[in-house]
């Protein structure tokens, strides 16, 4: 989410400026609010490599598996009423 200043640009401009203006969001990393007949109906904003995307493997480096990871938790008498027969 970005909190700083917000650029606003009619449909118009941005038409006719798009190629400025996604230069200048790429450099500053401002946000770019695109108007028609004076409501937003969409905004430019930077991607900073990553994207949204999760990368299969991307914490591997960051995990540490201690113990068995597949077994119970815990003895299933200690459930005491929620224990399963």
């Amino acid at each position: 989410m970005y909190h700083g200043h917000m650029i606003r640009v009619t449909a118009t401009e941005h038409k006719h400026q798009a190629l400025k203006l996604l230069e200048q969001v790429r450099i500053s990393g401002e946000v770019i609010q695109i108007t028609k007949r004076g409501r937003p109906i969409a905004q430019l904003i930077r991607i900073d490599g990553s994207g949204n995307r999760v990368t299969f493997g991307k914490f591997r480096d960051d995990v540490q598996i201690v113990g068995d990871i597949v077994g119970p938790i815990g003895d299933p008498s200690d459930w005491g009423e929620l224990a399963c027969s």
